[in-house]
């Protein structure tokens, strides 16, 4: 069957904090009154295009051919008839809640495969995927860089010159950040493992902050 996309939209917190997440998805499923079929199983009846005779006949010009009707392959016979419920389609539309499990760390752009929840396939077939991609919000202060974390923090003068400790903005709220004496406008200092966990195993990039002299 063919593959779904959905765009789900987070905040910046949401998908570096990760979750569960409910989305409403539509797609086709085997129709459940005849399994997927397009056809009902009844007490055999002659069938009404060959008129029981098993063949049907056509004509070119003065000659006449036959071959095997298409409807019952050549029996006369039928013993089904197309679904009422899904009128032949084999399939039906189903609207439903899917949960899934975001992990942490996810950046903007992220494609989550979801097995067996898209359509379902013609003929019984297997259904296909359901693709989630993650459009994430941008933060007010924080920029992300891989699994880095950068953001812009205002310092003294006199603190830059003689050294100072100061707190800046982080995930958890704020962190203790030592600044050494000397320090220029635009250098970047970096607190480590206070930045995003890594989707792959888990570890947590840096905090990198960027001196601002004011």
């Amino acid at each position: 069957g063919a593959d779904l996309h959905y765009h789900l939209t987070l905040r910046f917190d949401e998908a570096i904090h990760g979750g569960r997440h409910t989305l409403p998805v539509t797609r086709h499923e085997h129709c459940r009154a005849c399994a997927g079929t397009g056809a009902l199983r009844t007490a055999e009846i002659g069938c009404r295009h060959c008129q029981g005779s098993g063949t049907v006949k056509s004509a070119r010009g003065h000659m006449m051919f036959s071959r095997s009707c298409p409807r019952c392959g050549g029996t006369g016979r039928q013993g089904e008839v197309p679904c009422p419920a899904c009128g032949g389609r084999q399939t039906e539309i189903l609207s439903e809640s899917l949960t899934v499990n975001l992990p942490p760390g996810l950046s903007d752009g992220a494609r989550m495969r979801v097995p067996g929840k898209g359509h379902a396939g013609a003929n019984g077939g297997e259904a296909g995927d359901l693709y989630v991609i993650v459009d994430v919000q941008p933060h007010p202060l924080f920029r992300r860089e891989g699994d880095d974390l950068h953001v812009t923090v205002p310092v003294a003068v006199h603190e830059a010159a003689l050294g100072a400790k100061i707190d800046v903005p982080a995930l958890e709220g704020t962190a203790w950040l030592r600044v050494p004496p000397g320090t220029q406008s635009g250098q970047r200092l970096r607190l480590h493992e206070r930045g995003v966990p890594s989707v792959r195993d888990g570890r947590r990039g840096d905090l990198v902050v960027e001196v601002r002299l004011v």
